[in-house]
């Protein structure tokens, strides 16, 4: 009897989940315009520049890529040896900061060794009879240097004036017996040569300004001249001190 009442209840129950469902479909028959494009609508939008897309990329210079290949090159041996994405707090910041330090270090030696190579093969030497002699050797021992001096301050030439105050240090320490002065030496070699440290310093600081302004090219104007101009005759009076 219960087996016949389950089958029954079992059977009611399919049919009222297999009945129809009462929602009915409705279609929309709304009518749908259809608008044609023509070239005239299209030119409108592409000389609109909010609807350009096109995405350019920034030229970069060859020097520029150069820099940031090395720049890369240095991080990645950094991060291979020390694991700078491990690294935290102020060794992180050193460990990231080391290879822009490195490339400003690597454009100063470029700079140096620029104006060192220019020092040596700037002058171009002229022919006296059998003699080969240099501009700088001829204007050391032949010309009035204080009157080329005063010549290139009248033409405002202060670029000029500030190798002549050079020359005429060098004329004075050869003169003084301090540096032997030849045409193939640099200034870094005269440097080395003097013995009075105070002296070495003034000369220094004065062959600094010397090459950046001569062989460096950077043009001068009357007030940086006037400030440069003391550090030559300070040398120069304590040259003939001695």
């Amino acid at each position: 009897m219960v087996i016949k009442f389950l089958l029954v209840f079992l059977f009611c129950t399919t049919l009222a989940f297999g009945q129809t469902d009462s929602l009915n479909i409705v279609y929309d028959n709304t009518k749908v315009e259809v608008r044609d494009i023509t070239e005239k609508n299209l030119e409108q939008y592409k000389d609109n520049p909010d609807f350009n897309y096109t995405e350019k990329s920034e030229s970069t210079s060859v020097i520029a890529k150069f820099f940031r290949w090395l720049k890369n090159i240095v991080y990645k041996i950094f991060e291979y040896l020390f694991g700078v994405e491990k690294a935290t707090g102020i060794l992180s910041f050193i460990l990231k900061a080391l290879p822009y330090a490195l490339l400003g270090l690597l454009v100063f030696l470029l700079v140096k060794l620029f104006l060192r190579y220019n020092q040596k093969h700037a002058h171009t030497p002229q022919k006296l009879g059998n003699i080969t002699i240099s501009d700088e050797e001829h204007i050391i021992k032949n010309e009035d240097i204080e009157a080329l001096i005063t010549n290139a301050l009248k033409e405002q030439n202060f670029r000029l004036a500030i190798r002549y105050y050079y020359l005429l240090s060098l004329k004075y320490l050869t003169e003084k017996k301090l540096i032997d002065w030849q045409q193939q030496k640099t200034n870094t070699d005269y440097i080395s040569e003097l013995e009075s440290e105070d002296l070495k310093h003034n000369f220094e600081q004065a062959t600094h300004v010397y090459d950046y302004v001569w062989y460096g090219e950077f043009q001068v104007e009357n007030t940086k001249f006037e400030s440069l101009k003391t550090i030559f005759e300070t040398l120069n009076n304590s040259i003939k001190a001695i």
